[in-house]
């Protein structure tokens, strides 16, 4: 067993990944009474109670009697209810040119090799220990050997033409590292041209309303929220009577919002919930109605929880979905956010 990492390497800390889920052949609180003893004898730590969740404890979240006419959340399910569609636009000489340079600065290109291992093992009174005795490396050359169709490879990852293709490529001046490690060139530069156009396309990207098209009030009678005891927070100020959250920074989130006065509702927006982007599909997190004293304009929100919102920490596609959303909801007058914690709400 090992604890999860993210892809780059780290130790993932969030609770909602970092668990560990025990099916047992016995009665569940004999087996964690008895595990957790386990522990603590083992280890010299001492367990608060229940520390160790049962999965099977799980409970349905309810909607609130009267919640269709709230007007409240009817004023903000008519700002955020509404379907919209893109369109991107972009220059092909941009988009070759930035290719271009994005390929010349990508990884050199190595030649694929096969390392072979020669070891041997020692029996001693003390057990068996195993030795390296040597390495041997083998290069392996694709000089005589066909070379797939880059173009049609390329194609296929990226969408573009032949013609364009074949324009960034040579601007590039990498093409010849193809026969180097075809594979390898393959990859590389299928990941690089297309992380170029992405982002073209997200920088160039516009949302607009489409009349008539619109998510039904009756969806969130049609899908039934069942949730883990564990991850649930009761709450006042939504139409549901919990909030099921993902993460400590959502639990966060939902208990200082449910706490202010300003805030009059928010609710965790349900999976079907989501937006088109070129990158797939995007569920917000919250939307929230937000009513400070003495002033009668409610303020209809749109905001997205993150641990960190540094560019630099969020995945590429992460970041672009986020674009994306925010030029949804600007297409319907609505402000959207990424925060950390609710101060910024």
């Amino acid at each position: 067993m090992r604890l999860p990492v993210l892809e780059t390497g780290e130790r993932c800390f969030d609770e909602a990944v970092n668990r560990l889920t025990v099916v047992a052949n016995e009665n569940y609180h004999e087996f964690a009474r008895a595990l957790q003893q386990q522990i603590e004898e083992e280890c010299g730590v001492s367990f608060g109670e229940g520390r160790i969740k049962n999965k099977r404890e799980r409970k349905e979240i309810h909607l609130r009697k009267g919640w269709k006419l709230d007007p409240v959340f009817r004023g903000l399910w008519d700002r955020i209810k509404h379907r919209t569609r893109y369109s991107v636009e972009y220059e092909s000489a941009k988009l070759i040119e930035s290719a271009s340079r994005t390929l010349r600065t990508m990884a050199q290109i190595k030649p694929p090799s096969i390392q072979v291992l020669k070891a041997g093992i020692d029996i001693t009174d003390d057990g068996i220990s195993p030795t390296m005795r040597a390495v041997r490396e083998a290069r392996v050359s694709y000089e005589k050997t066909p070379i797939p169709d880059v173009l049609s490879a390329l194609q296929r990852e990226t969408e573009l033409t032949r013609r364009t293709l074949v324009r960034v490529l040579t601007k590039s001046k990498r093409l010849g590292e193809v026969r180097t490690n075809p594979q390898q060139f393959l990859e590389q530069a299928g990941r690089a041209i297309r992380a170029t156009l992405n982002q073209m396309i997200i920088d160039g990207i516009k949302y607009e309303r489409v009349d008539g098209a619109e998510y039904e009030m009756m969806l969130f009678e049609q899908h039934e929220l069942l949730s883990y005891v564990n991850r649930m927070l009761p709450v006042e100020h939504s139409i549901y009577d919990a909030i099921e959250f993902d993460s400590n920074v959502e639990r966060r989130f939902a208990e200082a919002l449910n706490q202010r006065s300003d805030i009059k509702l928010f609710i965790k927006l349900p999976g079907w919930f989501k937006i088109e982007t070129p990158l797939g599909e995007y569920n917000p997190d919250w939307a929230i109605v937000k009513q400070s004293e003495g002033e009668e304009e409610r303020l209809y929100l749109v905001r997205e929880t993150k641990g960190s919102i540094e560019a630099m920490d969020l995945r590429s596609a992460e970041a672009a979905k986020l674009r994306c959303g925010k030029a949804h909801f600007e297409a319907l007058d609505v402000d959207f956010k990424a925060v950390i914690d609710a101060s910024a709400v």
